[in-house]
């Protein structure tokens, strides 16, 4: 295997923590399109990342209605056309899933550029003014992350998107968009990244447009900024040499190797940068211009695709940011997304003693998930699925057959209770078992067949406020109303687990409604058919009793 092929095999987004253009030219004619082109239609999603140049036939036997990313642009594999097997689209479409293009957006080697003063000039740099290295990735070449805020570096990235959307993919996922600012093992993960001239030259832009009236005594008071270096406004944002140069400011009050220390005044302004999450209330300059050029991006690959298919092409990305059309969230060690002692945040494969914990519920974790989406892209669905390389992934997959099962009919049904969409892991591209491998291929196309059947009860949910309560422990219950139709649905989990679910029998369930239903039935993944159980409901007080509840159970309130 080539060091080329062997390198695309990678997927660093955790290692450290609709539209269709015509066919390809190799490709064959397309026929009729009738798959789903709005992700609001979505309700099953897979996870099945090739490389460019390869296809997975476990695709077609899940039909999903879109991959998250069915391959993946990395280093030089991508940079050309004839690198694509771009005929699985066409295969794709006849089975009507939509398919998900995508590429590592920070990721970069020397052999990716024409020299190494290109590949230097690309790179983050620190603020001593050096690039970056990212050993800590463990690849057996050098590794740095792109500069985003290099306008180079961003053609670079659209030159591959466009080559995709040529291609005839129906969305781009741009895999850690804003991965390159953490300063990597180097710097302890202490924030020292990111301080070239293009992103201090905006810094200067930012501190200009947040400041307007400041005069340089007001510069040196506030921020401790000297009269021969100081923001001015009569001088070019870009000329370091004649207005403020950060870096020298760093280096001056002995912070060039620790940018972000709690001394500096300016660290708050700069803000501190969450790979994978643009969070709505950041205002600080990183995050305020990191959105711009993500937006920019968006527009410009949006403005190509419409020019040249007529189509509104579908945009995801790994993790939380805005102007996405649907959310794909990577699960992975050291997230953000729950506070830890240990700091390695939400606990998504939870596992004791290398078996799966079932009796822990990620409901909190979810419907978090589900509100910082809210307000960081808006109305648009949540998709979650295990990252990998990394601990979580290793986990799931050294699970027993029967457990890897039971994650998914615990926690992957947790997701649909709390308004979410899991993505049910079929392959990666390091090497690691496929589904059909583990043995999980048959299992994941029998149970996704429930969900499809009953799609229309799972899209567009929101959260109701009335709480629900189970008359057991072990329940984890929620009520969800769907946008638009105002049908409501009551969803239970069981987390009575030890190596295998534990069914719960003659179980009461209550909740305080603001009007009765007038019927209520219940349907689950692990029944055929619809139920009728016994319930009554007087003055908006729901009460029901669930004959058995083995993994997950939804009452229609009708």
């Amino acid at each position: 295997m080539s060091r080329r092929s062997t390198m695309s095999r990678w997927s660093a987004c955790a290692v450290v923590l609709a539209l269709t253009a015509p066919p390809h030219a190799g490709a064959a004619a397309a026929g009729p399109r009738h798959h789903p082109v709005r992700p609001a239609d979505f309700t099953v999603y897979a996870f099945s990342q090739s490389d460019v140049g390869d296809e997975d036939p476990q695709v077609y036997e899940l039909d999903p209605d879109t991959t998250i990313r069915a391959i993946g642009k990395w280093s030089t594999d991508g940079d050309e056309p004839a690198d694509y097997h771009f005929a699985q689209i066409d295969r794709y479409h006849a089975k009507g899933i939509n398919f998900m293009g995508s590429g590592t957006a920070s990721v970069i080697f020397p052999h990716d550029f024409p020299s190494i003063e290109i590949f230097d000039d690309m790179s983050t740099r620190d603020a001593d003014n050096n690039p970056v290295p990212h050993d800590e990735f463990g690849f057996p070449e050098p590794a740095r992350r792109g500069n985003i805020f290099h306008p180079g570096y961003r053609e670079y990235l659209l030159d591959w998107a466009r080559i995709q959307i040529d291609g005839g993919v129906d969305g781009l996922n741009f895999d850690e968009v804003n991965a390159g600012f953490s300063g990597g093992q180097k710097y302890g993960f202490n924030g020292n990244e990111g301080f070239d001239d293009h992103t201090i030259a905006d810094f200067n832009r930012y501190l200009l447009a947040k400041y307007p009236d400041h005069t340089a005594a007001d510069w040196i008071s506030r921020f401790g900024m000297t009269a021969e270096n100081v923001v001015r406004r009569d001088v070019p944002a870009d000329d370091l040499a004649g207005n403020f140069n950060y870096r020298d400011y760093l280096r001056a009050h002995g912070w060039n190797a620790d940018p972000l220390h709690a001394a500096n005044p300016l660290a708050a302004e700069w803000g501190r940068v969450t790979a994978n999450r643009m969070y709505a209330e950041d205002t600080s300059f990183t995050a305020t211009y990191l959105r711009r050029y993500w937006k920019d991006m968006v527009d410009e690959v949006r403005s190509y695709a419409r020019a040249t298919t007529g189509r509104h092409l579908l945009i995801s990305s790994n993790g939380l940011l805005p102007y996405v059309d649907f959310t794909s969230v990577g699960m992975y060690p050291w997230n953000p997304d729950e506070q830890t002692p240990d700091f390695r945040g939400a606990d998504y494969v939870p596992l004791v003693d290398g078996h799966l914990n079932g009796a822990k519920s990620l409901q909190a974790n979810y419907r978090y998930l589900k509100e910082q989406n809210a307000r960081i892209a808006g109305d648009v669905p949540v998709t979650v699925f295990i990252d990998w390389p990394n601990d979580m992934m290793t986990g799931y997959l050294n699970l027993p057959l029967s457990e890897k099962q039971d994650y998914w009919r615990i926690f992957g049904a947790e997701a649909y209770a709390n308004a979410l969409f899991p993505a049910f892991h079929l392959k990666d591209t390091v090497g690691s078992p496929t589904a059909r491998e583990q043995g999980m291929l048959d299992f994941f196309t029998s149970y996704t067949r429930f969900y499809k059947v009953h799609r229309s009860v799972f899209r567009a949910n929101g959260y109701a406020p009335q709480a629900v309560r189970a008359g057991a422990g072990g329940v984890a219950a929620s009520l969800l109303v769907q946008r638009g139709t105002g049908a409501r649905t009551l969803h239970l989990v069981n987390h009575n687990y030890d190596r295998a679910i534990l069914p719960q029998t003659g179980l009461g369930v209550a909740a305080d409604l603001t009007h009765c239903p007038r019927r209520v039935a219940m349907i689950s993944p692990d029944f055929p058919g619809e139920k009728a159980p016994a319930w009554s409901c007087r003055h908006g007080r729901l009460t029901v009793t669930v004959d058995r509840l083995e993994a997950y159970n939804v009452l229609l309130l009708r």
